[in-house]
């Protein structure tokens, strides 16, 4: 019985655990077509930038090739930091120091409550910095500061070799090291535990700047350019996201999964409402617009009602009136009840040239809000209101 009710009991657990993980996904990661075509865009931009960065170091490293041959001899250029730290035969911690930086980055993306946005700024900034690289690795060939690299050989399109000879300027694998410190910095919780986690990965990151030096994978120009390069791409970034996505209310189940304004689930309303002034967004997350929402408020309490009719209709309208006491209605069946129309509101799903006719200053006015979504019926002022 004992074994039979902890087997209940796990099922249980492991049932709620999926139904919870779901909801997380359908809450924080799920996307429309606008948002799923701008990650796929943004991953083939990365992808494509990677792989030049691979070809024009192979190119860097044949170049290097070349200018060993000429001058009969290799050799390693001065550098300050070479003569404080010794040499380490170590290449391997090189390539350790990237995933203790990498993987602890994904678990943060994976528990983030905003989880595409991070990646989106991730492959932005590492695809603009790997961009950058590609201008850079080889223009300038430099003797490798490591005697025992190995030259990239074969087609430059199609090799993939890593630590090769010539790939210097700069260093990719600090690159890697800053841009994953750059996502605790920016994204993790601000609390003790993210603030201990974030001095963490910047210690991590030191830490493996100085072993990609001592290893010799690099001079102490790369690591200092990628230490230049990464943050300057993040903030670029960064400024292009927030001008261009965020204030322009795009992106949002990218920018804000859950709710306009709101960051995180324990965020409360008076904070997301906040955000949403700072921003300049309605709750719907478009831009907000003063005129847009006076009609919305007007639309839904206030009939709009056509000109008051002049004193010779107005006369015309009370004659009809008084025939109809005394001799009923009138046979014609196509004839318009003016007296009803002069107190008729006017509905709020007719066409632009019919409302130009019924009452020119409200379509006057229609033309400085946007126009009505469909959730909005006629008659109702918007939720959002």
């Amino acid at each position: 019985m004992a074994r039979l009710h902890i087997l209940q009991r796990t099922r249980e657990l492991g049932a709620r655990g999926v139904a919870a993980i779901w909801r997380r996904i359908r809450r924080n990661w799920w996307l429309d077509r606008t948002c799923i075509a701008f990650l796929v865009i943004t991953a083939v931009i990365f992808g494509l930038s990677y792989y030049f960065m691979n070809v024009m170091a192979n190119v860097a490293s044949q170049r290097s090739k070349l200018i060993e041959d000429a001058l009969g001899t290799r050799f390693t250029l001065p550098d300050v930091f070479f003569e404080f730290i010794g040499y380490v035969d170590l290449l391997w911690m090189t390539d350790m120091f990237d995933a203790l930086m990498f993987v602890p980055t994904v678990i943060l993306v994976l528990s983030h409550e905003r989880p595409w946005r991070v990646v989106s700024r991730l492959l932005l900034a590492w695809g603009l910095a790997s961009l950058i690289r590609i201008t850079t690795v080889a223009i300038t060939s430099v003797p490798d500061p490591r005697p025992t690299c190995e030259y990239a050989a074969g087609n430059v399109f199609s090799t993939f070799t890593l630590h090769r000879c010539g790939d210097a300027i700069y260093s990719g694998h600090t690159l890697i090291f800053v841009i994953c410190a750059m996502v605790w910095a920016s994204f993790a919780p601000k609390n003790w535990l993210g603030r201990s986690l974030t001095t963490f990965a910047w210690a991590l990151c030191i830490a493996g700047s100085l072993m990609v030096i001592a290893n010799r994978a690099h001079y102490t120009i790369d690591v200092l350019l990628a230490w230049y390069i990464a943050p300057g791409s993040w903030y670029t970034v960064a400024w292009f996201w927030y001008w261009h996505v965020t204030k322009k209310g795009r992106l949002l189940k990218i920018e804000f999964p859950v709710e306009v304004g709101r960051h995180r689930d324990s965020d409360p309303p008076e904070k997301c409402q906040r955000r949403r002034v700072e921003l300049g967004l309605m709750p719907d997350g478009s831009p907000y617009d003063p005129v847009a929402v006076y009609l919305n408020a007007v639309r839904g309490s206030v009939e709009m009602t056509p000109p008051p009719l002049s004193d010779h209709r107005m006369e015309d309208v009370e004659g009809a009136q008084m025939h109809e006491e005394k001799h009923g209605p009138s046979p014609e069946s196509d004839r318009t009840d003016v007296g009803s129309q002069a107190h008729m509101s006017i509905p709020l799903g007719i066409n632009q040239r019919q409302a130009q006719q019924d009452d020119p200053e409200r379509a006057f006015s229609e033309d400085f809000g946007p126009s009505r979504r469909p959730s909005d019926r006629p008659g109702q002022a918007p939720k959002d209101v």
